[in-house]
């Protein structure tokens, strides 16, 4: 028997033309990998080819695979909306999905970092998606970013390689500070005294924090979350302490049938060889145990 079969496929979201790549198991399995790209300079590719790699070998396997660009990245055309607006891009590769793999019913969600907190957003409201793995999921926030990087600075304080490099001159050290500083919120222009709003003036309609949409779809969302997270992160990190901090947050989080797989020498995007098969591992692992559960 040959190998997994990989099928380019164009596929239409609004007025857009939009290009994925389906890795298709010779194996019958109505369950399927659906992977979403971070935003900026990335495409259906991923880091260091690392979607490809878990295409192929999950695929191989037993476990179908698509991959996509969405609006505005790789070779799709259209705007890039950002992640907070990838329902209508997701919901549209479901579907091209489905066509090419007519067995697949239930679709699971990977991606990491803005993709991990589009996920998060979005997956309550598309049907077909079981279940999500999301890595390091982006929550940055004043309060979370200066809390994490007081702890990176005061840590770095006390080791030696830190000290080494300031004593043999490979550190700016003011510059270091200031940043630090900056960082941590000491040195912020105070901001301009708000103007006086007139009694007639209507109020400003204020949209929902990214944040608090992610809370919101992490309540909503009736599937099992898996939560890669790199220990070489602040990304990670500041998540983490989003969870700490946020009673709702850590109830979500916690909630029964989500579970954590923890990469101690990971980075943001895992993308050394042994990250990249850690993942996959816990992956493959993820959906098989979703497979047995749907036939017990």
């Amino acid at each position: 028997m040959t190998g997994p079969i990989e099928t380019p496929v164009v596929f239409s979201c609004g007025t857009e033309s939009l290009l994925g790549i389906v890795h298709q198991s010779h194996s019958p399995c109505d369950l399927g990998v659906l992977t979403v790209v971070a935003g900026g300079p990335q495409y259906r590719a991923g880091v260091g080819r690392g979607l490809v790699s878990l295409g192929r070998e999950l695929s191989a396997r037993g476990v179908h695979v698509m991959r996509f660009d969405h609006r505005g990245l790789g070779d799709s055309s259209g705007e890039f909306l950002g992640f907070e607006h990838l329902a209508e891009d997701i919901q549209a590769a479901i579907y091209a999905f489905q066509r090419q793999v007519p067995e697949l019913k239930r679709v699971v969600l990977w991606g990491g970092c803005d993709a991990a907190s589009g996920i998060m957003i979005h997956a309550c409201k598309l049907p077909e998606v079981v279940s999500v793995v999301v890595g390091n999921p982006f929550v940055s926030s004043e309060v979370t970013q200066a809390a994490v990087t007081r702890r990176h600075y005061f840590k770095r304080l006390g080791e030696w390689s830190f000290w080494r490099k300031v004593l043999s001159f490979e550190y700016d050290f003011g510059a270091y500070f200031a940043s630090g500083l900056s960082k941590l919120g000491f040195n912020k222009t105070p901001a301009a005294e708000a103007l006086p709003v007139s009694s007639k003036t209507p109020p400003i309609k204020r949209s929902k924090h990214f944040i608090d949409k992610m809370l919101y779809g992490l309540e909503q969302f009736n599937g099992s979350v898996l939560f890669l997270m790199s220990g070489q992160s602040l990304v990670s990190k500041e998540f983490d302490e989003l969870v700490a901090r946020a009673p709702a947050w850590e109830k979500a989080y916690g909630r029964r049938g989500n579970k954590r797989v923890d990469l101690p020498d990971a980075d943001q995007a895992f993308s050394s060889q042994d990250s990249k098969a850690k993942v996959n591992e816990a992956i493959l692992q993820w959906v098989e145990e979703l497979a047995t559960t749907r036939d017990s």
